[in-house]
Parts: structure tokens; sequence; C-alpha cells
């Protein structure tokens, strides 16, 4: 339907966690998005926000550019760069402070890059960050308890975190195209997540105390047990 063409479904629609913060950062700076998929973020831009995007796969950005297939970024973030490649490396090649909201989004499928989610590469994503700015990080998986392996990291860094599993309720699922999803949010600082304190949807993300997930060591297997 034309009039709904640009309205983000799934895990992005305005419900679900990252559409309720991508829905309420309004002011102007930078947006990161490492995981482009079909670009749904595309079209909660606002006027003075400038988004980047970061994708391994040349075909995904390929078919997203195409208004034949999807019109989210031709519509909403024409001009905004797609860089091809690891994320993490090329976040790496950005300057410290530079965005002002970034969203890490590759976890999703049965396959998990597990060098975009070690204590090194969370470190990383933090020193992107403006002193305001916010992680926003997508870890829904059907085989991986993922949000105990964020708390550990953020406990590591000793850095404050949210967390919230969405699960929508069936009208809405019906008839928005509302996805059920789990988002851990983090920051350099407690200030900026004081925001996400009057709603009841994001917890507190605690460690369990365990053993973080980094270059050197990762569990797969623990990931799965612990669901």
């Amino acid at each position: 339907a034309p009039e709904k063409a640009l309205i983000p479904t799934t895990y992005y629609a305005k419900e679900a966690p990252i559409g309720q913060i991508f829905s309420t950062h309004g002011k102007a700076g930078n947006v990161g998005v490492v995981g482009l998929g079909t670009g749904s973020v595309a079209c909660y831009a606002r006027s003075g926000q400038t988004y980047t995007y970061y994708e391994i796969d040349p075909l995904v950005a390929k078919y997203a550019k195409d208004p034949q297939h999807f019109t989210y970024l031709s519509e909403c973030t024409p001009e905004a760069p797609i860089i091809l490649g690891d994320g993490r490396l090329n976040l790496a090649a950005e300057p410290e402070g530079t965005f002002d909201l970034l969203l890490i989004d590759a976890f999703s499928s049965d396959s998990v890059p597990a060098h975009l989610l070690t204590v090194e590469a969370l470190d990383l994503y933090l020193s992107r960050l403006s002193d305001d700015g916010l992680l926003v990080m997508h870890i829904s998986n059907r085989h991986m308890d993922l949000s105990k392996i964020v708390a550990r990291i953020a406990d590591h860094l000793n850095v404050p975190a949210r967390f919230q599993f969405y699960i929508p309720a069936e009208d809405v699922a019906n008839d928005f195209a509302v996805s059920a999803s789990q988002v851990a949010i983090l920051a350099k600082t407690d200030a900026v997540l004081a925001e996400f304190e009057a709603n009841p949807g994001w917890a507190v993300l605690e460690s369990d105390g365990r053993r973080p997930w980094s270059d050197d060591y990762s569990s797969v297997i623990g990931a799965i047990l612990a669901k």
C-alpha cells in the first residue's frame, strides 16, 4: 500500500524497542547503522541528522537501494553513504566521538558474528560515540541469549546498560507487522540512560559475573545453553 510504503515494520516498527529509540531521537547529529537490511530505520531520519550505513554484503546494499524492491533508502536517506565491508573494521577507521546514535544490528540470523560482540568490539563502539551518545544493540536470536553476553561486557567495561524483551500484543502484531525483539542500550554514563527509567519496558541489564566474550574467548554453546 503506497500510504504504508515508508512505515518501518517488524523489528523496526515504532512500537518495538528500536523504533521507540529512533522515533524519539530528534536531535541533529550523526547516526550510524551497522547491518543495513532493507534500510527500514532510514525513515526515522530527521532534519539535521546524517546517516551512515555499514554493510558487509554488496547484494544487500544493491537490493536495499533499488526502489523496485525497497523504498526506505531512496525516499528517506537517498544521499547517505553505504560503506561496504566488515562493520567493526570500518568503524575503527572513524574518528572517536563521531556518532550520537549507533545501531549494531547484525545478530538476528542463525550465525552470530562473534567478533562484533566482544569486550574489544564494544569498547570500540563506545569510543565512537559522543559523550551523550547512545549505543543500541539488536540482539534478537532464535538460539542464543545474547543479553547475558552484553551484560558481562558492560560490567567489564563499567558502563551502564538497559535491556528490553518486547513481545507485541496480538492485535498490534497483526495490524502493523510488528515483531518481537530483544534490544540492549549502552552509554558512557548513567545520565544518558536516565530518559529510559520512566519506561517500564527497559530494565537494568545486570551481569551474572561470568567471563565476558573477548577477541580471545567466546562460547557459542554457553550462549545456547543459557537461553
